[in-house]
């Protein structure tokens, strides 16, 4: 029995002290190729910045009737700008929500298709005003209603 708690607590000590190779301790390594679709790139470019998905409830008789999302991105070719931009995202991801409210409440009818220029245009209205300068294109990549 003192053999075997010897043996144990010699091989506990070899894989603390790195008896194994670094590799086999190693968490895996990340690739860009990733499987998960919400971390997608879907462009090379520096000046691409995906935003977050972008919702609003689409209400038809005073209720809920379903969901509009939203997938955009900003293409910013001033990297001062970018930073900018990185560092108002959560007042600009307030402004999107916003506007996207305002887009169901007052510009949407369920049932209808949305106006993708409309949703640029409210958009891109936000990111100037919450930025204070034009500079970031607002770019949507796809407008879904996912309805009850």
């Amino acid at each position: 029995m003192m053999m075997l708690r010897s043996t144990l607590c010699a091989l506990a000590l070899a894989l603390t002290a790195g008896a194994l190779p670094a590799a086999a301790l190693a968490p895996p390594a990340s690739d860009s190729g990733s499987d998960d679709p919400r971390h997608r790139n879907i462009t090379s470019s520096d000046s691409y910045m995906p935003l977050p998905p972008l919702t609003a409830t689409v209400q038809a008789n005073r209720r809920a009737r379903g969901i509009l999302q939203i997938e955009a991105g900003l293409e910013v070719e001033d990297s001062q700008l970018r930073r900018r931009v990185e560092r108002y995202m959560p007042r600009l991801r307030n402004a999107y929500v916003t506007a996207m409210s305002v887009y169901t409440g007052n510009y949407f009818q369920y049932g209808e298709v949305p106006d993708a220029d409309r949703i640029a245009a409210l958009l891109q209205e936000a990111t100037d005003m919450t930025l204070g300068q034009d500079g970031a294109e607002v770019l949507l990549g796809m407008i879904i209603i996912h309805s009850d």
